[in-house]
């Protein structure tokens, strides 16, 4: 409870929450996002994605606080709003290349409110195991990408994200076990600049094709910055919040269907069930809409 006196009555309410806000988005809120399998050479695939985020609680260090707590009473809710556009494009059988743009808007009650530009990533990925050329390995895709820090203030309430440029490396290993089920993981580290601690993570997936065009996927994922500084923990002060050790794991689901040969849609839903300096979101919802040329 120490923790907890001092970020109620020491520590600046509206930075304390910024702090949370900050650290505690993932560039997409269903995780990373990638998949070992890829495009079909000179294939480029268009996505847009919509994601409505919202919840009524905080975990300042490991501990849940209300939002009226943390805020003093200036809001008991926040929602974030994106948009996101991304380009995939595939360069042979081994490699395919992709970028995502977006943009974002944040609302805490009457504390404060902001839009702008979200984080830019530009990925390369390169497939060295192929599971349809040689039967019985799994398909293994190693991913590099380079982070563009969009234009927001990474230091109000309303953060955006980390407010920081920066690179990060990945694998992922998926199997089609059947016609109708596969299973795939992603773990991978990033690196920002503006002394924003390292981060980790990893997500876990299963696809179930129920009918010809329908599938359904399943998994959970986490997502973990490194360091031991605490909001309101012992060496705290305003100024170190990127320096601030978070993390989150979330459980999520969705529904995907595959239209006119070349489209797809799909609702994916999510909630964080755990975390650590970090917004916890009640409630995550993502549509998108996917065409491919």
């Amino acid at each position: 409870m120490t923790i907890c006196t001092f970020t109620l009555h020491a520590l600046p309410t509206r930075t304390a929450l910024a702090a949370v806000l900050a650290l505690g988005l993932p560039l997409s809120a269903l995780a990373e996002g990638d998949s070992p399998w890829l495009p079909i050479p000179g294939d480029l695939s268009i996505s847009v994605n919509q994601t409505q985020q919202s919840g009524k609680s905080a975990y300042i260090g490991s501990t849940e606080l209300a939002l009226t707590a943390i805020t003093g009473g200036g809001a008991d809710k926040y929602t974030r709003s994106t948009t996101q556009l991304r380009l995939g494009y595939g360069i042979s059988d081994a490699m395919s290349v992709d970028a995502t743009v977006g943009n974002g808007k944040v609302k805490v009650g009457r504390a404060d409110n902001d839009k702008g530009q979200t984080d830019s990533v530009i990925g390369l990925n390169w497939r060295v195991l192929d599971e349809f050329e040689s039967p019985g390995v799994p398909t293994l895709t190693l991913r590099a990408a380079a982070i563009f820090k969009g234009s927001y203030d990474g230091g109000r309430l309303a953060a955006l994200g980390n407010d920081a440029n920066g690179v990060e490396i990945g694998v992922l290993l998926g199997k089609q076990l059947s016609p109708w089920f596969a299973l795939w993981a992603e773990a991978g580290l990033q690196n920002r600049s503006d002394n924003v601690p390292n981060a980790s993570y990893y997500s876990l997936n299963g696809r179930f094709n129920v009918a010809p065009q329908w599938s359904l996927n399943l998994g959970v994922a986490n997502k973990k910055y490194s360091g031991n500084l605490d909001i309101g923990g012992p060496g705290f002060a305003p100024t170190r919040f990127q320096q601030v050790r978070a993390e989150r794991t979330l459980v999520k689901g969705g529904v995907a269907w595959a239209f006119a040969g070349n489209q797809g849609l799909a609702l994916n839903l999510a909630k964080v069930t755990s975390g650590r300096n970090t917004v916890k979101d009640d409630s995550v919802v993502g549509l998108s809409y996917t065409y491919a040329f």
